[in-house]
């Protein structure tokens, strides 16, 4: 086998364009599609970490019938106990605990329907950074948790009601109870997406606990994860951990079509790669029918002279191997310093991309992957592509007449 590998080495470089030519399409092959592979990567989990910031978490704790029947019947006693196991997870970066109900606000003579959402100031900041979103008035403290609340711009617009002014709510509770009360309005909060703008309503957790009637109990315990590669293994270990009654989701049983959104898109991706694998398979192609041709007579001759038609197989194959091996590591060292740096410091869009991309809540820039995967997928689809080409020379030389092949 030594010796094989020394006369396909030495073959390759018999004609050195012809080789270059064949490792640099294999090269620029590998190196686009990593890019294209970080950036889209990067684009659905920039859109991800955007979502579950904003509403579900990678992860979520509701009760046993809560996902179904959106009631506050259905929400769960939050313990300590529940929440240092929580806090135990060593994939669990931060958790927060929620109340979401709908009530109907009223200022003066107007009234609206709303959402209500009782949060964890503090905690849900950290989540889904509320905070940057108000324009008049300031986010919670301490001092005024208690009894305020921040409001959306267009609801509050709606109302006619202003920072300071008192907003009057009245729903239903807990088990029925009648919930009712008057909270000052510490801020309005103007997101990007106008549906959001014209309903929500925040207040603290314990605010929302008076309020609807449910102390120390909640609706949902959003969590975020470090890898979001472990959270199926995160869940398994929360559902053996905590009450049998409790149930535990991922973000892609809270939002599926988040989910398969970014399914589609990623087909779409994998269309546009496979475009580009055959583009490049087909001049490959195109350069091993041409050096099959070139080296038809010289094929010829070793065959007259007594050299088996395998061991010649062998060669051939060995020289694509070496041509195959070379491209693909090439390409990806290469790629791997460029799609590093975008990583590090990605791409801030401006113009109409910014708007479209504010738009939709999303923070205007061009992420990239450096997941594994972007690096390994394509580098092994070139080289198996690759090697299917090459059972053409083998075909060829399988199928070459000697006779015919001296004439050449």
């Amino acid at each position: 086998m030594k010796t094989y590998f020394k006369l396909a080495w030495r073959n390759l470089w018999r004609n050195k364009r012809r080789s270059l030519i064949t490792i640099a399409s294999i090269f620029f092959g590998v190196f686009f599609a990593i890019f294209l592979s970080s950036i889209q990567k990067g684009s659905f989990e920039n859109i991800l970490e955007n979502m579950v910031k904003f509403y579900s978490g990678y992860i979520q704790i509701q009760g046993e019938k809560y996902k179904d029947n959106k009631s506050l019947n259905q929400s769960f006693e939050d313990n300590d106990l529940l929440r240092g196991k929580v806090a135990s997870e060593t994939n669990v970066t931060h958790f927060a605990s929620r109340i979401e109900s709908f009530a109907l606000s009223a200022f003066k003579d107007q009234t609206y329907a709303a959402v209500v959402l009782g949060i964890e100031p503090a905690q849900e900041n950290q989540i889904s950074e509320i905070s940057k979103w108000i324009s008049q008035g300031t986010y919670f403290t301490k001092s005024n948790e208690v009894n305020g609340v921040l409001i959306g711009s267009q609801l509050a617009e709606n109302l006619g009601i202003g920072v300071n002014d008192t907003l009057v709510l009245i729903g239903q509770g807990y088990h029925g109870q009648t919930a009712a009360g008057k909270f000052p309005v510490l801020g309005l909060l103007k997101f990007p997406l106008p549906d959001l703008n014209k309903q929500m309503i925040y207040m603290s957790l314990e605010s929302a606990r008076n309020f609807y009637s449910m102390p120390d109990r909640s609706t949902s315990m959003v969590l975020m994860v470090d890898n979001v590669d472990k959270i199926d293994k995160t869940i398994d270990h929360l559902e053996q951990a905590i009450d049998k009654n409790l149930k535990v989701y991922s973000w892609k049983e809270i939002q599926p079509e988040l989910e398969n959104f970014i399914q589609g898109k990623l087909a779409g991706g994998k269309i546009m790669k496979g475009i580009l694998f055959m583009v490049i398979g087909f001049g490959i192609w195109g350069t091993i029918i041409m050096l099959m041709a070139e080296r038809k007579r010289e094929l010829g001759i070793i065959i007259a002279l007594g050299v088996r038609k395998i061991r010649v197989m062998r060669i051939i194959v060995l020289e694509s191997f070496l041509i195959g091996f070379i491209g693909v590591v090439i390409g990806s060292i290469t790629s791997l310093p460029l799609v590093s740096y975008l990583y590090l410091h990605p791409v801030h869009v401006s113009g109409s991309i910014k708007e479209t991309y504010e738009s939709m809540g999303f923070e205007p820039v061009l992420k990239f992957s450096i997941h594994p995967d972007n690096f390994i997928s394509p580098a092994i689809t070139v080289f198996i592509l690759f090697t299917a080409i090459t059972l053409y020379a083998v075909w060829y030389i399988a199928r070459l007449k000697t006779a015919s092949a001296l004439r050449a």
